[in-house]
């Protein structure tokens, strides 16, 4: 029996062998010509491994060349095909940097296929190295956009306000802020948000290298949303200028500015008010014009609108001056008398004048006439009265000497009165008058007369 069987698989031995290798490479054919092999090239970004080496000799490191790498993939045609390139991973190893700073790109497949496929790269990663550095920078927020009408942004806050910034020296070197940009548009409330740090430089330029990190990946910001509110602005003159000129006016621009805060602060604000000292000042001095900051009269928790941080003023003094004026005969008037009362001048009025001093542009403005001089007769009896020359020079102007002019009051007689009238128009001399004028205010070298007391001097 056994050597039935033995000589049933030794009967035609080489012919069956010939056989199952055809059918192998037979198979092997069908195979390749259905599923053939394939090579895919794939763009892949390359990780950099053990920075780690780099970071314990004090270097940091930049990618010159090599970011990314074609990795070529050998493969069956039905594996090659589902690939893609988030299927690759191509790293470099910096603790194998050569002495130029170049490392090979290692590929490798991350996930498993049906068959065996072959990666290839030829690439290597470049880069340059310089030494660590690093500097705490204070944190920027800046603004951007408007919000809602009739609000203002007030205080924003960073949190931290400072950051310490690492990076390759020279990168390091050239940063000037570190700046946060918060969005403000159309809001009406205080609020927070998450912001992301940026270097810049003394140029506004972001600084873009790859060597720098920072302590805080963001930064927590929170903006205060402050009311607007607009008031005018008062300029307080403090002290007198030098002798011999006077302080005419402040001009003052703009005459309104907008402060922001909050509505219960605002609410005690009607005004903002700016003293200024004048004390020895003349026409020529260099403080008559003045650029002021607003915000150095405000109280705390309360700002200015950029557009309105400065306000201009311009003092104006001017030079006192002299001026000698004739009183004329015909421009005197009695006033104050009482009823069945005249007055008669007994003093030669041809020739009487007063000394005013005032301002250039004032003292054009007077004469006789202007003046409306006037001899107050209030109060007098029958006598003989010496009593002082009123007149009206403004307010500007000051009367520095005024004279004296003798008066005789005495009750009318209804015999002689047609005699009077026509001696005093026969003279010259003005008429009496019962119509009191009024009395002006002005400053008199003489301080014996004020609106209660004639001046007069009675004579016997």
């Amino acid at each position: 029996m056994k050597e039935e069987t033995k000589s049933i698989y030794l009967k035609n031995l080489g012919i069956k062998i010939v056989s199952v290798l055809l059918a192998m490479i037979i198979w092997m054919i069908i195979i390749n010509i259905d599923d053939p092999y394939k090579t895919r090239t794939f763009s892949v970004n390359v990780e950099t491994i053990n920075e780690s080496a780099l970071q314990s000799v004090n270097k940091v490191y930049e990618v010159i060349d090599g970011n990314t790498a074609n990795v070529k993939v050998r493969g069956k045609k039905s594996v090659v095909d589902k690939l893609e390139a988030s299927d690759i991973k191509a790293t470099a190893d910096l603790s194998d940097l050569s002495a130029v700073n170049a490392v090979a790109i290692k590929p490798s497949l991350m996930v498993n296929v049906s068959s065996e496929v072959t990666l290839e790269c030829d690439q290597v990663l470049k880069v340059s190295l310089e030494d660590r550095a690093s500097k705490q920078v204070k944190i920027n927020v800046i603004t951007e956009g408007n919000p809602q009408k009739g609000y203002s942004i007030g205080e924003c806050i960073a949190k931290p306000n400072m950051i310490e910034v690492s990076g390759g020296e020279s990168a390091i070197n050239q940063i000037k802020t570190v700046n946060v940009y918060l969005n403000v548009s159309n809001v009406s409330d205080d609020f927070t948000k998450r912001l992301t740090p940026a270097a810049y430089d003394s140029d506004g330029n972001k600084i873009t290298s790859s060597t720098l990190t920072f302590s805080y990946d963001t930064v927590k910001v929170s903006a205060s949303v402050l009311e607007i509110k607009k008031v005018p602005v008062k300029v307080k003159i403090i002290g007198k200028p030098a002798e011999g000129y006077r302080y005419i006016e402040t001009n003052c621009l703009p005459k309104e500015v907008e402060i922001a805060g909050r509505p219960r602060v605002l609410s005690n604000i009607s005004a903002i008010l700016i003293p200024v000292e004048i004390s020895g000042m003349n026409s020529g001095s260099r403080k008559l014009e003045q650029d002021i900051m607003v915000s150095d009269y405000l109280p705390e928790n309360v700002t200015v609108l950029d557009e309105y941080s400065t306000v201009s003023i311009k003092i104006v003094i001017e030079q006192m001056f002299k001026k000698k004026i004739q009183i004329a005969l015909s421009d005197i008037t009695f006033g104050g008398l009482e009823d069945g009362y005249e007055a008669i001048p007994e003093s030669d009025l041809s020739n009487i004048y007063i000394m005013v001093a005032g301002t250039a542009s004032e003292l054009k403005k007077l004469n006789t006439k202007t003046v409306n001089p006037y001899i107050n007769c209030r109060g007098l009896d029958d006598g003989t009265y010496s009593i002082r020359l009123q007149c009206d020079v403004g307010d500007e102007c000051e009367i520095i000497s005024q004279p004296k002019v003798k008066v005789r009051i005495k009750k009318k007689s209804s015999d002689n009165k047609n005699d009077e009238e026509n001696k005093v128009s026969a003279t010259g001399k003005p008429k009496a008058t019962s119509k009191p004028t009024p009395q002006p205010t002005q400053e008199s070298t003489d301080t014996g007369d004020d609106d209660n007391d004639s001046g007069a001097d009675e004579e016997n």
